[in-house]
C-alpha cells in the first residue's frame, strides 16, 4: 500500500530495494526537508523486480520527485528508464529523478 500525498504542494522521495540503514537516511532527508522549510518527505516504498514498474508508475501517479535506488534494483530498473546516464548505465542507477514526466537514472 502507497502513502497519499496529505497535500497536493507536498513534494514525495522514496528509498526502493534493499538499501542499508534506510531508516538512518529517512531521518537524515526528513530532518533536512525540515530545516529548510520544505513541505517534502522521504520515506520506504517496499519494492522488488516484481513490483518496479508499479513503483516507477506512482511517480506520474503520486507525482514522486525521486527515488533513491538499492543495490539490488541498480541494473534491473535500466530498461524501464526514459534517460540513464553513461555511468549509472555502467555501474547501476542510484537515483531516479521525474522530471517532467520523463524519468532519468543517474
Amino acid at each position: 500500500m502507497t502513502k497519499p500525498r496529505t497535500s497536493p504542494n507536498r513534494e514525495l522521495y522514496g528509498i526502493i530495494g534493499h538499501v542499508p540503514d534506510a531508516s538512518k537516511i529517512l531521518k537524515e532527508w526528513n530532518a533536512h526537508f525540515r530545516e529548510q522549510e520544505m513541505d517534502a518527505s522521504m520515506d520506504v516504498y517496499p519494492t522488488t523486480e516484481n513490483n518496479l514498474p508499479e513503483r516507477l508508475s506512482e511517480m506520474f501517479h503520486f507525482d514522486r520527485r525521486g527515488y533513491i535506488v538499492g543495490k539490488d534494483l541498480q541494473k534491473k530498473i535500466i530498461p524501464l528508464l526514459d534517460h540513464v546516464e553513461p555511468e549509472a548505465r555502467r555501474r547501476g542507477v542510484t537515483f531516479v529523478v521525474n522530471k517532467g514526466g520523463v524519468l532519468f537514472g543517474m
